[in-house]
Order: C-alpha cells, then sequence, then structure tokens
C-alpha cells in the first residue's frame, strides 16, 4: 500500500520541464562567514520553514532537476539515491515543489546535450550529477548563481557553484593518519592501487604524514586486484629478501660455529639456544617503520596483509591502518587483519534506514544517505529566508542521516569520521566516535593542486645479523664470522665495520648478493623452513 501511495504520488510531482527563477546576482556575494555555533538537523530546517508555511513565498513553484545515470552499468548506485530522494519527498511534500529527472547516461555527447537542455530549462537548483566528467562540464556550462550539489569526490571539477555532499578521500585519510600520531607512529610504509585514485590518495597520504610529524619510510604502488603485483609489493615492502639473507647467515654463522669450533658447553649451550629460536622463522631483523597505510579496498588490503604475514610482518610487528575503502568490505572476520584499524562514516540514522525501507523494502547504502541529505539540503535552501550562499555554507554544519557535514564555498564538503578497530569477531568495533560539531575543525588538507608521488623504497640502513645474534669474543675478528647488512638503502652512510652484536657497521649498498669467500669458510647447508598457506591465498614459489 505504501508503495503504490507513492508510486502515484511519484507520477504527479515528476515534472519533466522547469521554470526558471528570477535574475539574481553571484550567490557568492551575500556569503559572509559567521562563528561556528551547534549543527542544525538538515530535516527540521525545511520541516519546519516559516516561507513555506507562511504567506512569504509569493506562491513560487521551486525547481529542481536530477540528474543520475539510471540506465547503463550505474544504474544501481543512481536508483538507490534516486530513491533516496523521493523519500525526501515523500516526507515532506508541498505543491510548490517539482522534481524533474533526467536520465544522464550514454556516450559524453548524448550527457552533454542533456545537461545542455536542463540549463534551458532554468531550474532553481540541480542535484547530481555522479560523476566527476558531468559535473566538470556542469561547471562549465551553468549560470554562476545556480547551485549543483553532485555526487562526486573528485574536488579538480567543483566551485562556480558546483558543490559535492559526497566524502572526500582526502578527509579519510587524514582521519587515520591523525590516529596514527596518536598511537605513536613515527615511520609508516604506504601501499597504494596504481591508479589515478590510488595516486591522489598517496599524495594526500604523504602530506598528511609530513603535517602530522610522520616519517613516510617506503612508498609502494600495486596493480589492484592483481595477485601477483599484491604479492611482489607485500616482498619489498616486508624487505623480506634482506631479512630473510640476514636469517640464512646468522644461522649459518651459529651452525659453523657450533660444529668447527672448540667451544666450551656453556657457550655451545647458548649458541644452540639462538640457532633454534632464529631458525623458527625465515627472516630476521627489526622493521625501519611501525605502521603500514593502506590506500586501497577492502579485498585488495585483506590480501595485501595475508602476504605481509607470510612475509614475516604480522600485526604484532607493526599496527595497520585503512581509509573508508575498508567500510564496507567483507574484513571483519578475517583474522589476518585483527587489530587493524581504519577511518569510517558514522551509522546510518535509524530514522532514515526506516523510511528508506518502507520505500524501498531494503536499508540504504550510506551513498543514499547522501541523497536524503542533499534532498533535505536543496529543500531547505530554497524556501529559507537566508541567502543560498548563507544557507549552503552555514559554518555550523548539518546534522545529517550519517552524521555531521557542511559545504566550503571551493565546493568541498566535509563529514565527521570515526575510527573502527576489527577484532576477527566479524563485527568492527568503535574505537572512538565521529565529532558531533564543528567547533574544533576537523580538516587541514584539501583536495586541490595535488601532485601524484613517485614509488620510495624503503629507507634502512640494512638488516646486519649480527645484531641480533651473540658470537663468542674469541671468534669476533675471525673472518668467517663477520657480518654486514643487507638490504641497505641509504647512500653514502659508512661506518666500522661490525664484528659482534654492539659494534658499528659497514653499510654496502651495493653488495647484498656478496658471498664470503675466505677458504676456511665451509657453511653448513641447513633445511628450508616449512611453508603453509595463509587464509585464502595461495601463494606460489
Amino acid at each position: 500500500m505504501y508503495m503504490n501511495k507513492f508510486l502515484l504520488f511519484l507520477g504527479v510531482l515528476t515534472v519533466l520541464s522547469g521554470c526558471g527563477g528570477g535574475e539574481s546576482s553571484n550567490w557568492y556575494d551575500s556569503y559572509e562567514e559567521t562563528a561556528t555555533t551547534v549543527p542544525t538537523d538538515v530535516q527540521d530546517t525545511y520541516l519546519y520553514s516559516t516561507s513555506l508555511y507562511g504567506s512569504d513565498d509569493g506562491g513560487r513553484v521551486a525547481n529542481i532537476a536530477v540528474l543520475l545515470p539510471m540506465t547503463g552499468p550505474a544504474k544501481n548506485t543512481a536508483f538507490d539515491i534516486k530513491t533516496s530522494i523521493e523519500t525526501a519527498l515523500l516526507r515532506k511534500t508541498k505543491p510548490n515543489i517539482k522534481m524533474s529527472f533526467y536520465d544522464l547516461s550514454g556516450d559524453k555527447t548524448q550527457r552533454d546535450a542533456i545537461m545542455q537542455s536542463v540549463i534551458n530549462e532554468k531550474p532553481d537548483a540541480v542535484i547530481g550529477p555522479l560523476f566527476a566528467e558531468d559535473a566538470k562540464t556542469m561547471q562549465d556550462i551553468k549560470p554562476s548563481d545556480l547551485p549543483v550539489l553532485s555526487f562526486t569526490s573528485d574536488a579538480s571539477v567543483l566551485g562556480n557553484g558546483v558543490m559535492t555532499i559526497n566524502l572526500l578521500p582526502t578527509q579519510s585519510i587524514e582521519t587515520i593518519v591523525n590516529q596514527m600520531q596518536q598511537d605513536g607512529a613515527k615511520n609508516v610504509v604506504i601501499l597504494a592501487p596504481n591508479d589515478q585514485s590510488g595516486q591522489l590518495m598517496a599524495s594526500v597520504a604523504n602530506q598528511a604524514t609530513d603535517l602530522y610529524n610522520i616519517s613516510t619510510t617506503g612508498l609502494f604502488y600495486y596493480t589492484p586486484n592483481n595477485s601477483d603485483s599484491i604479492k611482489e609489493t607485500a616482498i619489498r615492502a616486508s624487505l623480506y629478501n634482506a631479512r630473510n639473507a640476514a636469517n640464512t647467515r646468522a644461522r649459518e654463522i651459529l651452525s659453523d660455529i657450533l660444529t668447527k669450533e672448540n667451544i666450551s658447553s656453556e657457550t655451545r649451550a647458548s649458541l644452540n639456544k639462538q640457532l633454534e629460536k632464529i631458525s623458527r622463522t625465515e627472516t630476521t631483523g627489526k622493521l625501519p617503520y611501525e605502521a603500514v597505510l593502506l590506500l586501497g579496498n577492502g579485498e585488495d588490503s585483506k590480501a595485501l596483509m595475508s602476504f605481509l604475514r607470510y612475509y614475516g610482518v604480522g600485526t604484532r610487528d607493526v599496527a595497520f591502518y585503512g581509509t573508508t575503502l575498508w567500510q564496507d568490505a567483507d574484513i571483519a572476520s578475517d583474522f589476518t587483519m585483527n587489530g587493524a584499524k581504519y577511518a569510517a562514516l558514522p551509522d546510518i540514522s535509524e530514522n532514515f534506514i526506516n523510511l528508506y525501507n518502507i520505500v524501498s523494502g531494503k536499508n540504504p547504502n550510506h551513498l543514499a544517505a547522501f541523497g536524503y541529505d542533499a534532498t533535505n539540503l536543496i529543500l531547505g535552501m530554497l524556501f529559507s529566508p537566508k541567502s543560498e550562499p548563507a544557507y549552503l555554507f552555514d559554518p555550523n554544519g548539518y546534522v545529517g542521516s550519517a552524521g555531521i557535514f557542511r559545504l566550503q564555498p571551493s565546493g568541498e564538503s566535509e563529514r565527521a569520521l570515526r575510527i573502527m578497530t576489527l577484532n576477527s569477531s566479524g563485527t568492527a568495533n568503535e574505537l572512538k566516535p565521529a565529532q558531533t560539531n564543528f567547533l574544533k575543525p576537523l580538516y587541514n588538507i584539501h583536495s586541490i593542486n595535488l601532485s601524484s608521488v613517485a614509488e620510495k623504497p624503503i629507507s634502512t640502513r640494512g638488516i646486519n645479523p649480527g645484531d641480533y645474534i651473540t658470537i663468542p669474543e674469541n671468534l669476533r675478528k675471525k673472518a668467517a664470522y663477520k657480518t654486514k647488512p643487507f638490504g641497505a638503502n641509504y647512500i653514502n652512510t659508512e661506518t666500522t665495520e661490525n664484528t659482534s652484536n654492539t659494534e658499528a657497521v659497514q653499510i654496502y649498498a651495493d653488495e647484498e648478493t656478496e658471498t664470503i669467500s675466505n677458504p676456511d669458510y665451509q657453511p653448513i647447508k641447513l633445511e628450508n623452513v616449512s611453508r603453509e598457506y595463509i587464509d585464502s591465498v595461495e601463494i606460489t614459489e
């Protein structure tokens, strides 16, 4: 019954043409920044508008155009947003609102023609488009005083009255990097997908770590959804080759001393204990970082962490962090990700979930929640006694269906995020709730003027096996037992050669694969450490 009433209402409501509003000056002209207080519920600002229920609207009819790709590959996403818009209208509709839905599908020429026809109809406001390319077209062709509230997360197409209601990736990254600093991380390795979005996020992460006084020890790109590329990235990020070589060398030294040298029973017991301990793993050596920031989606991050664990870097060695891309991923039960933290949007309000479920028969996602907020915001703007910019750019912000948000004159949105942690229980736990007002600024980084950053191999003085074993004093100067670091990645960094775990070492950046050729040295061949499959990722030699 609810659906039948809704469809009848929608048939009356939807108008495929609209009449334009009156001429006005550039709508930024009347914007004035004021002191920040408490956010206003975005639903109530329209529902209780005096201009709507009083007589001061002069019989005005508000015309709103909605641009969504309602056919084609993105039709399901567009349908979710369209349903949320209809849900907002069903709750608040009055006769002086006309909504026009336009199918923004097809090739660019077709989409451009549709958008131009929308502009020619002179709507009072536009909700959409969904994608950055179309938002850029709207920016180019629309009148300066026409507000466009899009769903793009690309800040480069915002401005000139084109805004976004969506979460920007800079905010997710800055939020989690801020958490890393609070956790005491000093050095981080960044792993990012090698695509346009991943490179943008890596650039933001590079700025954020600098802002929060965390050193980016290494930065690696991988091919998304490519197991071979993810595996190779994990090998490099884990310093596996150097740490494995250090482990092998340490075992060889201990084994040779035990089999070739005349040592006391007490020394033999100590060396056997060391050999037993170091033989339990394939790697030796402390990592030069305390945190790993994964900028990809949940599936890629899950694979990366599985490979990293396989190559000797687990949650007991470093802390793992992710972004809002993890929020809807199937990762909460994965034991490999136990202890990892990520930034997330607040839960969707029960009020909106119930309304949306009545209309659609299913629960909404966050993009649908943004569509609901966008509709409420535009309706409130059109029937508010405030000027349009004063309403839209209210520094107090608004309480939406997924936490607080506010718009900036640049077109960017700000949304408060929370911190979640994984414990392999199937449900992520909230570690820190999202901020509930804008009295304290949320973000310092903005998605403008960002440039891509190149890969950065891990900065390290190398892994010296001599730092992790204790050689008898009388044998330390023997050539067969001298050690040097593996995998050093510092230029012109030289010190005295090390022969024990307490002395300084000499670093050879170009001799990682050099073998010791002393004629007295005959290493004992050791059995390989057994390997097993980790999680659902098959690892082949």
